[in-house]
């Protein structure tokens, strides 16, 4: 907002007061003198127009004054506004990107509740174009989630304390997920929305495509593990296929970040 000044100040309306009350003062000490020499009726008609010439121009003087502050003070109290929504809006900027650098980081565990949250907001906004790509990544992370509280629920009721560790299995694919999701964001941040948007959607449905692929191992995990509490105390191989389920979902991973960093 430009700068403004106040047009009209105290300075201006003192000399224009000042300058009418003299007036009124010179002629009444003078006012003898000006009858004598031009008459009562000069006199008072002098009087009545000194009057109200110098009441009438220190009265608008001072009247454009306090409009001209009124408006000064106005005008600084929407600029004082303005900078304040400007400040609010910096602040609320600098905490969005410090709230996305918290959920996307790759120092530290990434929190799927966020992430879910995030592709989301995407979808709502200005990649609404992609909203079913963005959600369908949303809704397998739902799903992980839900195979991890089944997970821990299948634990908790076969008083299993000992496959404990098998918690650490999902949680890595989580990790995993999560960590692909946030790729096809990075991706999402340096495309134009207004421009094609084929190259982004062909990213999401491969991270959509890998999605499905570890959770089905995953599912096929849980599976496995139900059939071995369920045939715990029996002479089978249950343990040594829950052992390869665990080994294949590990070994997906693992060669996937390698190739990763070989790229």
């Amino acid at each position: 907002m430009p700068e403004r000044k106040q047009k009209i100040k105290l300075i201006h309306v003192i000399p224009v007061a000042g300058l009418s009350a003299l007036a009124c003062i010179i002629l009444h000490f003078q006012s003898d003198a000006v009858i004598i020499h031009f008459g009562i009726r000069f006199y008072r008609s002098l009087r009545n127009i000194v009057f109200t010439a110098g009441g009438a121009a220190g009265f608008i003087a001072v009247i454009l004054y306090t409009a001209d502050l009124l408006q000064q003070r106005k005008w600084q109290n929407a600029r004082d506004e303005a900078i304040a929504r400007d400040e609010a809006d910096r602040r609320e900027v600098l905490e969005e990107k410090e709230r996305r650098r918290e959920i996307l980081s790759v120092s530290r565990k990434m929190d799927s509740g966020k992430i879910r949250e995030l592709l989301t907001e995407y979808a709502a906004g200005k990649w609404n174009m992609l909203s079913d790509s963005l959600l369908q990544l949303k809704i397998q992370l739902d799903i992980m989630d839900e195979h991890q509280d089944r997970l821990s629920h299948l634990l908790d009721i076969n008083g299993a304390d000992a496959l404990e560790s098998t918690e650490d299995i999902l949680d890595r694919v989580e990790q995993y997920l999560c960590k692909n999701v946030r790729k096809a964001l990075n991706y999402l941040d340096v495309a134009d929305p207004a421009g094609d948007t084929r190259p982004v959607r062909d990213r999401l449905d491969a991270c959509h495509e890998e999605g499905k692929r570890q959770l089905t191992q995953v599912q096929e995990f849980l599976f496995a593990l139900a059939d071995f509490l369920n045939r715990q105390g029996e002479d089978d191989n249950s343990m040594e296929l829950l052992d390869i389920y665990k080994s294949t979902i590990l070994s997906s991973i693992e060669d996937d970040q390698r190739k990763e960093s070989e790229t």
